[in-house]
């Protein structure tokens, strides 16, 4: 049953990194189909601990990344979709897989700056932001739309997160 329950988020999992590279968003039918299947996957596992186990693994992500979603420094899909990972794997597996999408995604991040020439230009916005949110006490989205070139799916970290721990690599 768990190969079965690794391969529906897999299957998931690449549907939302298809959704996002397409029109930059993942749909909730994908996230609501998502979390019922790990969320029957964790009780037809466990019984009724596996509801604990379930929930427990779509909170993590919620609480780790609420800061960034707020900031919108992350979009609420990447979350959404680490929550699924949390339902199917549990709190424990799905931090491997979040530090493992951080890493990557940071590493992508920084190449993506480097081809674009704009890894001081980023670093330097970066301080700025911090220093104003700091000095008036303002929310303002982080990312403007006129950074569409610094941008990229973070779905695809999370994939490679999800596929990382799967596979035994983590």
């Amino acid at each position: 049953m768990k190969e079965v329950s690794m391969l529906a988020l897999l299957c998931i999992t690449v549907a939302a990194v298809l959704a996002d590279l397409k029109d930059e968003r993942i749909p909730n039918g994908v996230i609501v189909t998502g979390l019922l299947w790990g969320g029957t996957y964790q009780v037809m596992a466990r019984g009724i601990m596996g509801m604990t186990v379930f929930l427990g693994g779509i909170m993590l992500p919620v609480l780790l990344f609420g800061v960034l979603y707020y900031f919108r420094m992350i979009g609420a899909g990447d979350i959404k979709l680490l929550c699924v990972a949390g339902g199917f794997l549990g709190p424990s597996s799905c931090l491997d897989c979040i530090v493992t999408a951080v890493l990557t995604g940071g590493m992508f991040a920084l190449a993506v700056m480097l081809i674009h020439g704009s890894f001081c230009r980023r670093l330097f916005c970066f301080y700025d932001y911090i220093s104003n949110y700091f000095k008036d006490r303002q929310w303002r989205p982080y990312m403007k739309e006129t950074d569409e070139k610094s941008r990229f799916c973070f779905s695809i970290p999370i994939l490679l997160g999800i596929l990382c721990r799967i596979g035994g690599i983590i």
